[in-house]
């Protein structure tokens, strides 16, 4: 039995999906302007890496079930062309890929805009840890996806990218 395609609803052209709902609080808005850097010590690194390490557990284990191999770009693993459970769902909400911790899991090969947006989520999860999971998930009932913080940020640096190109 195969499942429907869903596609999301995509909002009117423009900068409709970047603008916050008039009741965000500052600290929420600071939140969707928030892109950090990729840690450049290599001990700043090596502590991103190991405060991540348990969301990035739970992206391996869906990562492996995703019936592709992975491999290393931009200091994360990638499962492209994602099959099974993993793409299932991706495909399922519409979505090109998923950022956990440091693997990131997609339905086809991830272009640079694509990998830039991954990335801040790969930088929140380095800063926040856990706690990137989630601050995510206690704000999607609120949010949604296309208004999420942290959607908003990631959309901006893929935005900064394709501008810069």
């Amino acid at each position: 039995m195969r499942l429907p395609r869903i596609r999301p609803v995509e909002p009117p052209a423009g900068d409709a999906r970047m603008l916050p709902p008039p009741w965000e609080p500052p600290s929420l808005s600071a939140l969707a302007r928030w892109i950090p850097a990729a840690p450049r010590h290599p001990l700043t690194r090596t502590a991103a890496y190991a405060w991540a390490a348990p969301v990035t557990v739970v992206g391996l284990l869906l990562g492996l079930l995703s019936g592709t191999r992975p491999r290393r770009r931009d200091g994360v693993l990638v499962f492209a062309g994602a099959r099974g459970p993993a793409g299932l769902v991706l495909r399922a909400r519409g979505f090109r890929a998923t950022a956990l911790g440091h693997a990131v899991i997609a339905t086809g090969e991830p272009d640079d805009e694509l990998m830039a947006h991954e990335l801040v989520h790969v930088r929140h999860a380095e800063r926040l840890g856990i706690f990137s999971a989630v601050l995510y998930g206690l704000l999607y009932p609120l949010y949604g996806y296309a208004r999420h913080p942290m959607e908003r940020a990631a959309r901006s640096a893929a935005r900064r990218l394709d501008g810069a190109a």
